[in-house]
């Protein structure tokens, strides 16, 4: 089979789509180029973190909560950065939007057998040109 007919072209669009939609909304900032530079190295680090997701987030989590102290405070401290979430919705809703895409998309590209390397620079050129495609549009508008 081809690599263009097993590409996860669906998900593929809407993290296109996802990263132009937030390359627009950080446009609306008073530091353009900080938050433009934030947002690619964003995509580079959320592409990083796609490659192995679960490996990295099943050792944190044993080593992390083999005391109760610890867990009780971790889960005070999620219920505190949720509600900050909630509180400031219009601003996290973006983000959660892309994590979501990203993860479809990774796992798109995981069925189609794509390599970890190829996946991470599909994820990483993806996200690169919808922030720029953000950015363009932004000027259009």
């Amino acid at each position: 089979m081809s690599v263009l007919k097993r590409f996860p072209w669906l998900s593929i669009s809407l993290l296109l789509v996802a990263y132009g939609t937030f390359g627009k909304f950080i446009m609306t900032e008073i530091h353009t180029w900080i938050a433009f530079a934030s947002a690619a190295l964003w995509g580079l680090v959320l592409s990083v973190m796609m490659i192995n997701p679960l490996a990295g987030i099943r050792r944190m989590l044993t080593r992390w909560f083999k005391s109760d102290t610890v867990a009780f405070t971790t889960l005070i401290g999620i219920a505190a950065f949720a509600s900050i979430l909630l509180n400031w919705f219009n601003m996290f809703l973006p983000f959660m939007m892309i994590l979501a895409a990203e993860s479809l998309a990774r796992l798109d590209l995981q069925t189609a057998e794509f390599t970890q390397m190829q996946a991470f620079i599909t994820l990483v050129i993806t996200a690169w040109i919808g922030l720029g495609i953000g950015w363009m549009a932004a000027q259009v508008i």
